[in-house]
């Protein structure tokens, strides 16, 4: 009878083991040879709008992690302050302006880990808050990038 209490219970306990982490959203999912949509707002040179599409450090690292996910992006410019409502609401992935780690928005989304100290200051992508499956997945590409970045920006 022990045994089968056991069973039971191991039964109940591994049904929650799933993948970790996960994305309540289910994000990473998502995005996977599907759409990335990210916000971005000028700051040269992390970020330049053109009459087209944005270049810059950022767009440049993006446009890799899409196609590093099989994926398309749809870029939508805009101010950082609606870049971040849009974000908090779910209506963008990723917001990039040469964020730093200090901004004002930090308790409100979700910042990945500094992939680049310039100077001082630390520099960060902004991304949904909870989603941790698409966010390790975009900190995990970042860092294999971070000894490529530190020569492309001088402090």
């Amino acid at each position: 009878m022990k045994n089968v209490v056991r069973l039971i219970i191991l039964t109940l306990l591994s049904g929650g083991c799933d993948r970790f982490p996960k994305d309540p959203n289910d994000t990473l999912n998502t995005v996977k040879g599907g759409t990335l949509v990210v916000g971005y707002s000028e700051n040269p040179p992390w970020v330049q709008k053109t009459d087209s599409l944005p270049t810059g450090l950022e767009p440049d690292l993006v446009k890799a992690f899409a196609e590093s996910l099989g994926a398309r992006i749809t870029w939508k410019n805009d101010t950082e302050q609606n870049l971040f409502e849009a974000l908090e609401h779910r209506e963008v992935h990723l917001v990039i302006a040469g964020i730093t780690d200090d901004t004002p928005w930090k308790d409100k989304v979700t910042l990945t880990r500094p992939y680049l100290k310039a100077g001082k200051r630390k520099h960060v992508m902004a991304a949904i808050r909870g989603e941790n499956a698409f966010i390790v997945h975009l900190e995990t590409f970042l860092h294999k990038r971070e000894s490529v970045l530190a020569t492309r920006v001088q402090p």
